[in-house]
């Protein structure tokens, strides 16, 4: 369920920062619960750093459901990824999935735009591959309008999946970090299918302002919907 927050996602084309990435050393906190009770905590981190003597940077995304919900579902996702400093594509990933009974270890090297490797298996690519959360970055580097559209391709170990990215509302959110005017993005599967396991959809609000923080974050589960508020955020020079 989590690890789809974390939708990880590849950009088809190519494009040029016009200014140094603003989150770099960004750390984002939020909070996560169904309709009537909490649910746990999640974080989002994104630093420089290098990789083979490369620069490049590091997302981080950490999922964890509190000692109530631990009960019914435990979650204890861990998502590490390296990516592209020009174009934010995937150069490895390491996940560790804990979601109930459901478990999931992966590690995978890109190499080049054509091939994922990971144990003694590889897969071929039709070019950039985006980790899931990777697509809530790559859109904030953006100048983004109502009516826009973006394509990527999503990577995960089983399937390599075409999304795109409507850009639908504007809308004002309220959360613990703050009251922001939102733009509401949504992704969708190219094919028409349902973007997340069992039949889920997801919804992501980016504030509307030079930071774009991503204050809120809404999918459908097997459970219920599923939402994510912006708690609080720093940034540190690194």
């Amino acid at each position: 369920m989590i690890k789809l927050i974390v939708l990880i996602i590849v950009v088809q084309f190519n494009f040029i920062w016009t200014s140094p990435l603003s989150f770099s050393g960004e750390v984002l906190h939020y909070s996560a619960g169904f309709r009537f009770f909490p649910a746990g905590r999640a974080e989002l981190s994104f630093i420089s750093d290098s990789l083979n003597g490369e620069q490049v940077y590091v997302l981080s995304t950490s999922i964890k459901t509190n000692s109530f919900l631990d009960n019914f579902y435990e979650v204890r996702d861990e998502i590490t990824a390296w990516l592209n400093p020009e174009s934010l594509s995937l150069l490895k990933t390491i996940q560790n999935i804990r979601e109930g009974s459901y478990h999931r270890d992966h590690e995978a090297i890109i190499q080049g735009d054509s091939l994922a490797l990971w144990d003694e298996q590889s897969r071929e690519l039709p070019g950039k591959v985006y980790e899931p959360t990777a697509f809530v970055y790559y859109l904030r580097s953006q100048n983004l309008q109502l009516g826009d559209s973006y394509q990527f391709y999503s990577y995960s170990r089983k399937k390599i999946r075409e999304v795109v990215v409507h850009i639908t509302g504007s809308e004002t959110v309220k959360v613990a970090a703050g009251t922001f005017s939102c733009l509401k993005v949504e992704p969708v599967s190219n094919d028409g299918k349902p973007l997340l396991k069992n039949n889920g959809e997801m919804r992501v609000w980016l504030s509307d302002d030079n930071l774009k923080l991503p204050v809120k974050i809404e999918m459908k589960t097997n459970i219920g919907n599923l939402i994510m508020k912006l708690k609080d955020y720093k940034h540190s020079t690194n």
